[in-house]
């Protein structure tokens, strides 16, 4: 696991989620409007317009905020209107300075960024009835990364812990782990960004 780490090249794991998610989304009857569960409050144009608008604020220097909710917020709402052709017509324009800096970058600096798109991606595989599956080189070098900051290592599977982690499982369910020692009455140490509200069906 530690040679996958030292090869990992981050600006490439990103181009190369950015363009499965491309595929994914251009897809012959995938309607834009269709709720995402992962991001209930969110429609998969709305994970498309924040994907893309992290990368076109990245390029206009336009960080300020950044990765607040009103950044992210703003990403989606300057993008109503928009289709998810031209988002990723300009995605795509967009994307090789960001992709650059993830390549160039330590691990701490791109982690945020590969692990959201990659976050992201599942969450539509999901979201449109695909199996959620991600490439095994990212999940080593994810479930590495993450696995570092607990003070308790459920033995669960990368994947499993890349969406657990990043807030696509219950209280519940993270609860329900094999633990090797108990995680404490409050489990707010190991969500990043909060748990998930319900289920979403992928265990």
């Amino acid at each position: 696991m530690s040679d996958a780490r030292v090869d990992f090249d981050g600006g490439l794991a990103y181009r190369a989620a950015r363009e499965r998610i491309m595929a994914l989304v251009a897809t012959d009857g995938v309607d834009p409007d269709m709720v995402v569960p992962a991001t209930p409050e969110w429609s998969v144009h709305d994970v498309v317009a924040h994907l893309a608008g992290i990368a076109r604020d990245a390029a206009t220097g336009n960080m300020e905020g950044a990765p607040g909710n009103a950044w992210t917020a703003a990403q989606v709402e300057r993008s109503r209107g928009v289709s998810i052709v031209d988002l990723v017509a300009q995605w795509e324009l967009d994307a090789p300075l960001i992709e650059g800096f993830f390549s160039a970058a330590g691990e701490g600096l791109a982690r945020a960024g590969v692990i959201d798109i990659h976050t992201h991606e599942a969450d539509l595989l999901g979201a449109l009835g695909r199996p959620v599956v991600l490439p095994d080189e990212f999940l080593q070098w994810a479930g590495a990364a993450l696995r570092e900051e607990l003070r308790v290592v459920p033995p669960v599977s990368d994947l499993e812990l890349v969406r657990a982690r990043l807030g696509r499982r219950t209280e519940t369910e993270v609860r329900a782990y094999d633990w090797p020692a108990d995680p404490g009455v409050d489990l707010g140490w190991f969500f990043v960004f909060g748990c998930a509200e319900t289920p979403l069906g992928e265990v």
